[in-house]
């Protein structure tokens, strides 16, 4: 029994070249789904670097390639698989970016002024799945620790604002701010959230109408750097006074509630 036989039409034919001409000027068959199907049982070759996207067909080698288009690095990659080689440029790029030889980029843009960072930001909102969520955190974890991505603080971070954050931090903590301003107002919804009506999970105060971060600018100093701690424990002070004083707006809210309102940060 002949063999090549066409398998849309049942004509046999005596060699695979007659059938390969006949598929692709009878049925419109182009020679590399023909080449799938007859030779590859109509399962299409994919990346050999295990990324299973199909893989194209070369002319020159009259066969399917074996990886995508700069996939074969993820293989064969002696600098990129070569820990003492990574380090060093690691190095390099930490004493350059040090001393002012290298910049980031996008230094100073920001996605209002420049196209590029708000292409980016939208593409990586749009792909940004929970899985690449996870794998990025641990990357960027592990680059922290090894110093790859050196962690700045105070005046150095990029977030620096003059010592904000830790004058809010004294002024919630301030047991005046508790018993004079936060306790009337639990007793007031009876410590229970007033979305959700929940009283066993932990409840915070949340301000409704001035929002802290504003009350709190409000009475930072026209200084770029605030070092001295009797000085932001004097500002926590006045940000007390203030909220008692005008008697601030604030309601009742369960963790999971607050945080609808503050994505951005941990309550847990």
């Amino acid at each position: 029994m002949n063999e090549f036989k066409c398998k849309l039409c049942k004509k046999e034919f005596s060699d695979y070249d007659g059938l390969r001409r006949h598929t692709g000027r009878i049925h419109k068959v182009n020679s590399t789904d023909f080449y799938v199907e007859f030779y590859l049982k109509g399962e299409w070759p994919v990346c050999k670097c295990g990324c299973k996207k199909k893989v194209k067909w070369s002319k020159q080698l009259k066969s399917f390639r074996d990886f995508c288009a700069g996939h074969q690095s993820r293989i064969s990659n002696n600098w990129g698989h070569n820990p003492t080689a990574i380090e060093k440029s690691a190095e390099t790029r930490r004493r350059q970016y040090a001393n002012g030889e290298r910049e980031p980029w996008c230094k100073g843009l920001t996605k209002k002024t420049d196209k590029r960072l708000e292409d980016q930001g939208k593409t990586i909102s749009e792909n940004f799945s929970s899985d690449r969520k996870k794998r990025y955190s641990i990357i960027m974890s592990e680059n922290r620790k090894n110093g790859t991505i050196p962690t700045l603080f105070g005046p150095q971070s990029s977030q620096w604002k003059g010592g904000i954050s830790e004058v809010n931090n004294i002024a919630r903590s301030s047991k005046r701010l508790y018993d004079e301003w936060k306790y009337p107002i639990l007793v007031r919804d009876g410590f229970k959230c007033v979305e959700c009506t929940s009283t066993d999970k932990q409840l915070h105060i949340h301000h409704d109408k001035e929002k802290m971060c504003e009350i709190v600018k409000k009475h930072m100093p026209d200084l770029e750097c605030i070092t001295d701690f009797e000085l932001k424990k004097s500002i926590a002070e006045k940000i007390v006074d203030y909220h008692i004083k005008n008697k601030i707006s604030g309601i009742t809210l369960c963790s999971d509630c607050h945080e609808k309102y503050h994505p951005s940060l941990n309550f847990v």
